[in-house]
């Protein structure tokens, strides 16, 4: 056994066979008491059982597995795989329900669950085959079922009870590759998870750190870096009674919300109570999908109502346009001397200001107003390149002119946001001469993606793929692990992908354009519109088996619900809004009964970010479905997806092959 293992108790398989399960069990209690206070003894005895099973099924094997490891935790939130056994080049990820006479689906889903977290974010684990299995001692032999199907190198799970484990543990073993597994490095080995934006979100509110969710790589310690300088600055502006406004730039899936979020539930830009803090942002959608789940969480965790709860959520996530409205009155100064607002780069102008507001004023000009009462402040601006998709939305050269005209500011910034690139409008870009002097700080700047972890460079193709580099996305997918997209022109084979893949807890769903309005013709219902909040939330939050969830394969989001937020595979239904013509895509706007090609540059370039926002919202894996069109309809010409195909394949995409 290691001297300091990863797992509760880790040995050569030999060794456990033979091993006095007293000394087993003790290490185990020894661990579990470093970690827990309280009584243990149902856990004792659970342990004592699993480890009498275990030792019995493989002694019963031709020969001793390379390793077994205990309790191996996957996030620092008390989160454990009861047992893993390493043979023959394979991994067989172990969940006992002792005592059970059946097999339930949140046990299934939990099993699966671990394998799939052990794949994705266990350096030792992403390119071995690894098997779920659950146990449920007292189960009849009628509800046992073994699996060995492979989807992503992680099989369905396997249903076993105590006297048949050694049977379905030799059928998966005969399955593997005959690669060892050194199982003291299989340990040690790296477990750096990405958690989604709402566990994240819920994770936070609940008083756990990013490395206690358990990231401990660079991406954590860049974000760490990152809070590091934010407090440094905000520190500052309190000590010496200043106004600052800081921009924190990175890509779509960098960990820019994620940063937010810790900014505002671990208070670590302001820790006295008594001056709280907020994170804002224009996304409704993302807003009250974050509050539903906090307020979930929070409902069951603190055992408070489903009211205090939704008000605790709502003091900590608020929507742009209500914190303006409660505070545009000169006597209504804000509460807060710190807030975050996400996707700054998305402010609205002066225009949109009277239609909003009744005021002439942008958003960048109002908050500074609002603000600015209070003897300090410190405004966190979250900045991600070509996410503006409304009309209205000036980028940052809204806040360059804002800062032009109040000088008693201060700006931070990353080099990243001075000047436009990559469909990001720069805070130089704007009418502010030579009168805007920010400090530049390279903490500010988020390089890393922790969106697309099976795909860190996806955010790179994306952009050169809509840039109509098709050469230049090529070379970035030769680079990939994998392909950056599927593609397919078949809707069911689609989901039929999608379906194996959303296994555990993990959530796929559809994703269209709001501009590709004759997808309708291929039977892509329209996405809910940006009021119909509970749709949007239940697509998010719903389990699986629920007609209102993304997993259910029914109805598609569109950019204007989705951005911010995310799942784990996609299905990007690509619609004829966003064709390709001569050397470059052409957007385009249906006036009915025809399509228009968009002449305004800044329309075009909304309909772009709208793709771009769309690419982003997977964390595993994209499929594309390009409609077969109709020749006899003129608004779904089967020539222009054609070439809509022939251009993402160009561009370093794969055919989906046909499921079985």
């Amino acid at each position: 056994m290691t001297s300091n293992p990863r797992s509760f108790f880790a040995s050569s398989g030999a060794d456990f066979i033979i091993k006095d399960p007293q000394s087993i069990l003790g290490a185990l209690a020894i661990r579990v008491g470093l970690q827990h206070a309280g009584d243990e003894s149902q856990q004792i005895k659970a342990w004592q059982r699993q480890i009498a099973l275990l030792q019995s099924a493989l002694c019963a094997l031709d020969g001793p597995p390379d390793g077994v490891l205990l309790e191996l935790p996957l996030f620092r939130l008390e989160r454990r795989i009861d047992a893993i056994i390493l043979a023959n080049g394979s991994i067989i990820c172990l969940e006992f329900k002792i005592g059970a006479r059946s097999f339930g689906s949140a046990d299934v889903a939990q099993a699966v669950d671990y394998a799939l977290c052990l794949r994705d974010f266990h350096s030792a684990s992403n390119d071995r085959r690894i098997y779920p299995v659950l146990c449920a001692d007292n189960a009849l032999d009628g509800l046992c079922r073994t699996n060995l199907d492979l989807t992503d190198q992680v099989a369905g799970c396997t249903l076993v009870n105590g006297k048949e484990l050694s049977a379905a543990l030799r059928a998966i073993i005969y399955e593997g590759d005959g690669r060892p597994i050194d199982w003291s490095s299989f340990d040690a080995a790296p477990y750096n998870p990405t958690p989604n934006i709402i566990s994240t979100a819920r994770a936070l509110y609940a008083g756990h750190s990013v490395a206690e969710i358990g990231r401990k790589d660079a991406s954590s310690q860049a974000i760490e870096r990152t809070a590091a300088k934010l407090r440094e600055i905000a520190s500052d502006a309190k000590l010496h009674s200043r106004k600052v406004v800081c921009f924190v730039t990175g890509e779509p899936g960098s960990g820019k919300t994620l940063l937010g979020l810790d900014l505002v539930f671990s208070k670590k830009v302001d820790t006295d109570p008594d001056e709280p803090a907020a994170l804002l942002s224009g996304n409704r959608p993302l807003v009250f999908v974050l509050q539903a789940a906090i307020a979930e969480d929070a409902k069951k965790r603190l055992a408070v109502t489903a009211t205090e709860a939704k008000r605790q959520a709502q003091q900590a996530l608020q929507t742009l346009l209500g914190y303006l409205k409660d505070h545009t009155d000169e006597k209504a100064d804000p509460p807060e001397h710190v807030i975050v607002f996400d996707e700054a780069q998305r402010a609205w102008d002066a225009e949109t200001g009277l239609k909003l507001l009744g005021r002439r004023k942008s958003e960048p000009e109002l908050f500074m107003e609002i603000m600015g009462r209070l003897d300090w402040a410190c405004l966190v601006c979250l900045v991600g390149p070509g996410q503006e998709i409304n009309r209205g939305e000036g980028g940052l050269a809204l806040w360059g002119e804002a800062l032009r005209d109040n000088p008693d500011w201060d700006a931070h910034v990353s080099e990243a946001m001075l000047r436009g690139e990559s469909g990001l409008i720069g805070l130089l870009d704007g009418d502010v001469g030579d009168e805007l002097h920010p400090t530049v700080h390279r903490e500010l700047h988020l390089q890393t993606n922790l969106r697309a972890h099976r795909n860190p460079k996806q955010g790179r193709w994306v952009s050169a793929l809509l840039a109509s580099d098709i050469t230049g996305a090529a070379k970035i997918a030769d680079n990939l692990e994998g392909p950056p997209a599927y593609v397919t022109r078949n809707l069911d084979e689609a989901k039929r992908w999608l379906k194996s893949r959303g296994r555990g807890h993990h959530r796929v769903g559809l994703l269209a354009s709001s501009g590709a309005v004759r997808l309708l013709g291929d039977g892509v219902p329209p996405s809910p519109m940006s009021n119909e909040l509970d749709r949007v939330v239940h697509w998010f939050l719903c389990d699986g088996d629920d007609f209102r969830s993304s997993n259910a394969l029914e109805v598609p989001l569109s950019e204007f619900v989705s951005q911010g937020l995310e799942i784990d595979y996609a299905c990007l239904c690509w619609g004829n809004d966003l064709i390709w013509s001569g050397d470059a895509w052409q957007p385009r706007k249906m006036r009915a009964p025809k399509w228009a090609n968009l002449a305004s540059s800044q329309a075009r370039q909304y309909r772009i970010n709208a793709y771009r926002v769309l690419l982003t919202r997977a964390r595993a894996g994209n499929v594309i479905f390009v409609p077969s069109g109709d020749v006899e309809d003129g608004t779904r010409l089967p020539a222009q997806f054609n070439e809509i195909e022939a251009r993402l394949l160009e561009a370093g995409c794969q055919q989906l092959p046909i499921q079985a």
